[in-house]
C-alpha cells in the first residue's frame, strides 16, 4: 500500500471503532525512516490509541544501537502514543533479540509499551516476560495462542476469520476448561493448515479464506500471486468439510 492508502485505511478504522472497540493500534512501519515518521504523526493526528513499527526490510540496522535509534526516532514523532515494537524477524531479516532490544530501548523510548511478537522464536517470550513484566506482548500467531496463554500472554493480533475460535479459546482457558481450549487451538491449526496446503502467503491466504466465507476483498497485489476462483472454491469445500461454518463463526 502507498502511504496515502495507509493513511486512508487508518482513518477509516479510527472512525469505525468509535464506541465499538477499546483501542486502535496503527502499524506505521515502512521501508524507510521518513515514511514511518510521517505515518506516526498521522496516527496521532487522527486519534489512534497506539502505534506499532516494524523495522526496515531492505537496508537493515547494522547494530542493536542503530535499531534502537531508528525506533526511538519513530516513536518520538508521536510522543503521546504508546509505542510497540513489531518483531517479525522471518520477514524483516532483523535478528536482534527482543529482550536485548528492550534492555537498551526502555531508557531511550519513554512511550515503549510492548511488542507484537510474530516470530518462530516463541521460547524467547519466557525470558522477555521475566525481564520486562511491565511490558505487553501481543502475540501474532494463531497457532500459538494457547501456549501463549499458558505463560501469561493474554492478547493476540489474529487473522479476522479466527476471531470466534480464539475468543472461545481465551474464555475456556480463563474458566479452567482446558479440554475446550485445546479443541479451539486444534480448530485454529486446522485453518492454518488449509492455507499451507495451497502454498499461500499469509496475506494471500487471509484474502482467500475471507473470499471463501463470502467477503469480496480482491486479489493480493504483486509480487504476491493472484488466487484463482477454483482455489477459492477448493478452500471453501475444505472449510466446509472440517466444519468451519459450524464452529468457526459462532
Amino acid at each position: 500500500m502507498t502511504v496515502e492508502e495507509r493513511k486512508s485505511v487508518a482513518e477509516a478504522w479510527v472512525k469505525a471503532a468509535k464506541g465499538r472497540l477499546q483501542a486502535v493500534l496503527v502499524h506505521i512501519g515502512g521501508a524507510n525512516l521518513r515514511e514511518s515518521i510521517e505515518l506516526a504523526k498521522h496516527a496521532a493526528l487522527i486519534g489512534a490509541d497506539a502505534i506499532a513499527c516494524v523495522g526496515p526490510t531492505y537496508f537493515k540496522p547494522e547494530t542493536m544501537e542503530c535499531y534502537v535509534d531508528y525506533m526511538a526516532r519513530v516513536a518520538a514523532a508521536a510522543p503521546n502514543l504508546p509505542f510497540y515494537l513489531y518483531d517479525i524477524d522471518f520477514f524483516t531479516g532483523i535478528q536482534f533479540g527482543v529482550t536485548d532490544f528492550f534492555d537498551k530501548a526502555k531508557e531511550r523510548i519513554p512511550t515503549l509499551n510492548g511488542v507484537k511478537h510474530t516470530s518462530p522464536h516463541f521460547p524467547s517470550m519466557n525470558t522477555f516476560l521475566l525481564k520486562h513484566p511491565e511490558m505487553q506482548i501481543l502475540l501474532g500467531s494463531d497457532e500459538l495462542y494457547l501456549p501463549g496463554l499458558a505463560i501469561g500472554i493474554t492478547e493476540t493480533i489474529m487473522n479476522s476469520y479466527q476471531g470466534a475460535i480464539l475468543t472461545q479459546m481465551k474464555e475456556s482457558f480463563d474458566k479452567g476448561d482446558m479440554e475446550t481450549a485445546r479443541k479451539q487451538q486444534k480448530y485454529a491449526l486446522t485453518l492454518c493448515n488449509i492455507r499451507r496446503k495451497h502454498d499461500l502467503s499469509v496475506p494471500g491466504g487471509t484474502k482467500a479464506v475471507l473470499r471463501a466465507i463470502g467477503f469480496e476483498v480482491g486479489q493480493p497485489r504483486l509480487p504476491l500471486s493472484p488466487i484463482s476462483d477454483d482455489v477459492i472454491q477448493e478452500i471453501k469445500k475444505e472449510m466446509t468439510n472440517v466444519g468451519y461454518f459450524q464452529w468457526g463463526m459462532k
